[in-house]
């Protein structure tokens, strides 16, 4: 009983997760004027043509949660699609593709997954979200979000996207 409980108070906060969350994590990411805090090469061959950016790591009010805005550019000369990044290690309900974008600890030693909603969705940017985009063109940059449930006395992550070097040291504001 106290397992059921427990499980529906979680769902119940995730499920209300994006109203409570910061701001930032309800509206579509911006694309422009984005402070870079770290880049990431291809290191991939499906992923050549592409460069990664972390942007922000922002705390939300409860303290555990945190969102990463991160962005992927076009470097190349022909339009692209960027779909891959999905994550297996957790049976999320649909096929969301940058569950596979993860944070570690700034100690490497906890990897953290995107959230899931109660419906087991990924809390991410992705084919479900409002702000989704699969096809980058030539020269355009794309922002994307994810949200993460990391300790409170964690400082900074490394962004881990899925065929590109990791980013590390990001500073959680």
């Amino acid at each position: 009983m106290l397992k059921r409980l427990r499980f529906a108070l979680l769902t119940a906060l995730v499920v209300t997760l994006p109203i409570s969350a910061s701001s930032s994590v309800l509206a579509a990411p911006r694309t422009d004027d984005l402070e870079t805090l770290g880049t990431a090469s291809s290191n991939e061959e499906r992923s050549n043509g592409f460069s990664a950016e972390a942007h922000l790591a922002e705390r939300g009010e409860s303290g555990s949660f945190v969102s990463v805005t991160w962005s992927i550019e076009n470097i190349g000369n022909a339009a692209a699609y960027f779909n891959w990044p999905s994550g297996r290690s957790y049976m999320y309900s649909n096929l969301n593709y940058f569950s596979g974008v993860t944070v570690t600890s700034d100690d490497g030693a906890a990897r953290h997954h995107p959230l899931m909603d109660a419906t087991g969705n990924c809390l991410c940017s992705g084919n479900l979200s409002f702000d989704f985009k699969e096809q980058i063109n030539p020269g355009e940059q794309v922002a994307y979000w994810s949200m993460y449930s990391v300790p409170e006395d964690v400082d900074t992550v490394t962004l881990e996207i899925p065929g590109f070097e990791p980013i590390e040291d990001i500073p959680i504001s």
